[in-house]
């Protein structure tokens, strides 16, 4: 598993099964298929909102989700501005939350005409070598970006190169080719018309937001997520999770516990979040072993949770 589709996934599976859920019935623009991760965070019952009056249906559920998980912000309090053209400094912004960098330690890329709101996303970016700028000392934060290059950001991004092929498209050419070839080949685009991208054009903010909802659901559905069927308390320091199926042979155990959202309860109401000491896997490869010694239950008695959905109680009063 690749260190951004680890990412995304973990960050995505665990924020959904936190606090809210992606709607079963997508946008025109929107991959139809619900995601694993979507559909278990869907059974909770939470939805998405947002407050822009200039978001119409056809942009709504990618709106509203990309603005429910803090990926997204408005021009303003109240519009987002659907019909206006991305600049290349908010591209950067949006794409750097969806990942979720670290945008305050990143190394410095060089780019001289950056801004204190758009530099850390940036210098995150460029340092994954998702990005690049427009001269060697230059980005252009404020420039609209082509849909050639979004093709670019988001393909890099999510890492969807090896997705590409032959497109119906007259207009694509050049250093943007094998990104839209990537987009059609994984569905989340089929074009401005039939037969044309419309590579040299600017994107729109909600025709980014529509085809970065379509990018994230595609990178949720092509990637394993594990379920669990069970949750035991071995002792005060340890829990296991048992997974309803053998872990494919590429996830270590560290991968498995980063797709799962875990904390404990005790009984006065309080949560813990658990920061494992060791995790592993056994050779049949469905059950987690969970060590937290740093944090011990001895003394205490509650319930061990698991994506908000089993549990098991615990109880080390005596």
């Amino acid at each position: 598993m690749t260190k951004i589709k680890k990412m995304i996934t973990a960050a995505l599976v665990t924020t959904m099964v936190a606090g809210a859920a992606v709607p079963a019935v997508f946008a025109a623009e929107v991959n139809p298929a619900v995601s694993a991760a979507a559909e278990k965070a869907d059974s909770m019952g939470m939805i998405f909102d947002h407050p822009f009056t200039d978001v119409g249906p056809r942009y709504e559920e990618a709106v509203s989700f990309l603005y429910a998980l803090e990926m997204v912000n408005g021009k303003t309090a109240t519009t987002f501005g659907t019909s206006q053209s991305l600049n290349r400094g908010d591209a950067a912004v949006i794409l750097a939350n969806a990942l979720g960098l670290d945008t305050e330690n990143a190394e410095d890329a060089g780019f001289k005409d950056l801004n204190n709101r758009v530099r850390g996303a940036v210098n995150a970016l460029a340092a994954e070598g998702i990005i690049s700028g427009k001269t060697a000392d230059t980005f252009a934060p404020g420039e609209p970006l082509s849909r050639g290059a979004m093709a670019k950001f988001l393909v890099s991004g999510f890492e969807l190169e090896e997705y590409a092929e032959k497109t119906p498209f007259t207009d694509v050419g050049g250093v943007f080719a094998p990104y839209i070839e990537a987009l059609y080949g994984t569905g989340i685009t089929s074009g401005k018309t039939p037969t044309s991208y419309g590579t040299h054009a600017n994107i729109m903010r909600g025709e980014f937001a529509n085809l970065l909802y379509n990018t994230i659901l595609f990178v949720i559905d092509n990637e394993y997520v594990p379920y669990a069927e069970a949750v035991s308390s071995i002792n005060s320091t340890s829990f296991s999770i048992t997974l309803t199926e053998a872990a494919p042979e590429e996830y270590t155990a560290g991968d498995l516990w980063d797709l799962f959202y875990v904390d404990i309860t005790l009984e006065d109401g309080s949560s813990i979040m658990v920061n494992p000491t060791s995790v592993t896997l056994s050779a049949d490869r469905t059950l987690l072993t969970v060590e937290h010694g740093t944090y011990d239950l001895n003394g205490k008695a509650g319930t061990i949770w698991v994506d908000g959905e089993l549990s098991a109680d615990f109880n080390y009063k005596n």
